[in-house]
C-alpha cells in the first residue's frame, strides 16, 4: 500500500492519498484545490487516481475534488454523503454513498460509516487491508468528526442546529464507533491550529484506543453534561465558514493549471484599479507596512496564518491586488487565498512599494509604540483607547485595565464602538493581528492609530500590570 499524507499549515488541513500497488489504483480523501501535489505523487509512484472522497461539506477551505477530477480528464469518481437531505447533498458528486457502501482497490477496501454531529451528513472511512484481515480495519479517516484529542465542533450551523448536532455527535462518539477496535489508527482532516475543533492535539494521527482512554471527548457523562462540557469556551468561528459551506455544496469554480493573480502590474495601473474599486492586500511584514504603504490597503503579513485572517477580514466581492516583499512569494500567497475562495486575484505590484513611491503616489504610515511608551501615555492621556484584538481566552488570562476588547475578526462588525476622533492603540499577542486591525481601522477612517510592538507578550515580559477575568 502507498500512503501519502499532505499537510497545509495555517489552515492545518490534512489530505490523504492511498494507493494499491497491485492494481495501480489510488483514492484521494479530502483534497485541497492545489491538486498538483496529488497528481505528481501518483505519477511518481505509478498510480492512477480513480476515486476522490469528500468526508463532508468543509467549512474552512474550498474542496479540491472537482479540480482534481477535471485535471485528470474527468476519469476519477467523486464520492460524497447521501445523508442530511437536499441541503447537504453535493450535486457534483458521481456517487452519493451511505453506511456500509465501499470502494475496492485490489486488497484494499474503503468502507463508509455515517458519523453525524460536526455536520449532519458527515462520513468516516474505514480502511481494510484484506491481505491481513477482512474484518478488522487498519485505520479510519475521520474527516472533522474525530481529531487527536478532540471532536469536531457542532456549533458552526447556528444556535438552532447546535444542540441537535451535539446530540448526534454524542451518539457518533459513543455508539457509532462501537465495534471498531482500539488498535485502529485514526487520520483526521485537520491538525492543531484548525478552528474546526476546540483543542486539537499537536500530533496528526493517533489510535482509537488512545483517544478512548485519554481524550476529553470520550469521557462518559450524561448527554447534557457532555454537551455543556464540549461547548464551553468554544472559539469564535470566522464568517467565511458559511460561504465555504455554500461553495462546497454547489461545487467550486475550476481554477485550471493557469493560476490567477500572477500578472505584474505597474504603479500607474494599480493606482487606476484602486480608483475602480480593487482592494490592495499588502502581505509585507508589519514593520515594513508601518514604515510605508499604499493608503487604504489591508496588511496581512505573509505566512501560514494569511488565509485564516483573509477569511476573517477581507470582502469576497472585491478584486484583489497584491503588494509583496519578494516576487517569489506571489505564487504561495495566491494559493493561500484560493484555498479560502478568493478567486478574483488580479495581480501584484511589480517592483513593490518602491515603485509606487518612485511614481510619486502618496504613501501612508502606521505609528508604532513600545509597551513602555504605552504605559507612559496611559498615565498621562485618559482619552487614549487601548483596543485589545485577541481571543476571549487570551483576554481572560490577562489584559490591560480599561482596555476595550474586540476580537480582531469581528472588528468590521463592531468598528462603530470606537470614536473616530480619539487615538487608538491596538494590541494583540505580538503585533501581527494588531497590524491587521490597525490597517482596517485606518481604511475605515480612524486616523490616529498605533500598533503596540511586541503586544501583550512584551507587556507581560516587562512585568507591567495586568487584569484577569474574575471567576
Amino acid at each position: 500500500m502507498k500512503f501519502y499524507e499532505r499537510f497545509v499549515p495555517g489552515l492545518a488541513i490534512v489530505s490523504y492519498l492511498i494507493g494499491d500497488e497491485k492494481t495501480g489504483e489510488a483514492v484521494v480523501i479530502d483534497p485541497t484545490r492545489d491538486v498538483d501535489v496529488f497528481i505528481d505523487y501518483a505519477r511518481e509512484h505509478d498510480l492512477h487516481i480513480r476515486h476522490i472522497i469528500e468526508t463532508h461539506i468543509h467549512a474552512d477551505f474550498v474542496c479540491g475534488s472537482r479540480e482534481l477530477k477535471t485535471r485528470l480528464d474527468d476519469q476519477p469518481l467523486i464520492y460524497c454523503s447521501s445523508y442530511g437531505g437536499a441541503d447537504w447533498n453535493q450535486s457534483f458528486a458521481d456517487r452519493q454513498v451511505k453506511e456500509s457502501d465501499s470502494i475496492q482497490l485490489g486488497d484494499l477496501k474503503l468502507e463508509f460509516r455515517h458519523v453525524p454531529g460536526h455536520t449532519p451528513e458527515h462520513l468516516a472511512v474505514l480502511l481494510f487491508d484484506q491481505s491481513r484481515s477482512e474484518t478488522s480495519p487498519w485505520c479510519m479517516f475521520t474527516g472533522d468528526f474525530l481529531f487527536v484529542g478532540d471532536v469536531g465542533r457542532p456549533d458552526l450551523l447556528g444556535e438552532e442546529e447546535k444542540q441537535k448536532l451535539a446530540r448526534q455527535l454524542y451518539d457518533s462518539v459513543f455508539n457509532q464507533l462501537e465495534g471498531v477496535p482500539d488498535y485502529t489508527e485514526i487520520y483526521p482532516a485537520h491538525g492543531a491550529g484548525s478552528l474546526c475543533g476546540k483543542a486539537i492535539g499537536s500530533r496528526r494521527s493517533s489510535t482509537l484506543g488512545y483517544e478512548r482512554h485519554f481524550s476529553e471527548a470520550f469521557k462518559q457523562a450524561p448527554v447534557e453534561e457532555w454537551i455543556d462540557r464540549l461547548l464551553e469556551d468554544m472559539p469564535l468561528s470566522p464568517p467565511y465558514f458559511k460561504r465555504m459551506k455554500q461553495v462546497n455544496k454547489e461545487g467550486p469554480a475550476i481554477i485550471g493549471p493557469e493560476l490567477p493573480g500572477l500578472d505584474r502590474w505597474q504603479a500607474d495601473q494599480i493606482h487606476q484599479r484602486v480608483c475602480e474599486g480593487c482592494l490592495i492586500l499588502d502581505v509585507r511584514s508589519k514593520e515594513a507596512f508601518a514604515a510605508a504603504h499604499i493608503p487604504e490597503s489591508i496588511n496581512i503579513p505573509f505566512g501560514s496564518n494569511l488565509p485564516v485572517w483573509a477569511g476573517w477580514v477581507l470582502p469576497y466581492d472585491r478584486p484583489i491586488l497584491l503588494i509583496v516583499d519578494d516576487e517569489v512569494q506571489v505564487k504561495e500567497v495566491v494559493w493561500h487565498l484560493l484555498r479560502v475562495g478568493f478567486d478574483d486575484l488580479q495581480g501584484y505590484l511589480e517592483g513593490g512599494i518602491n515603485s509606487w513611491e518612485t511614481a510619486g503616489y502618496p504613501l501612508g504610515k502606521l505609528k508604532t509604540m513600545s509597551v513602555h511608551q504605552l504605559q507612559e501615555k496611559l498615565s498621562q492621556q485618559d482619552h487614549l483607547i487601548v483596543l485589545d484584538v485577541r481571543t476571549d481566552q487570551e483576554w481572560n488570562q490577562g489584559h490591560i485595565e480599561g482596555a476595550l476588547h474586540i476580537h480582531g475578526g469581528t472588528l468590521q462588525e463592531r468598528v462603530d464602538e470606537l470614536e473616530p476622533d480619539k487615538p487608538v492603540a491596538v494590541i494583540c499577542g505580538s503585533g501581527y493581528r494588531a497590524s491587521i486591525a490597525s490597517s482596517f481601522l485606518k481604511r475605515k477612517g480612524v486616523e490616529d492609530v498605533t500598533n503596540i510592538i511586541g503586544g501583550m507578550s512584551a507587556w507581560q515580559a516587562a512585568e507591567l500590570p495586568v487584569t484577569k477575568k474574575s471567576n
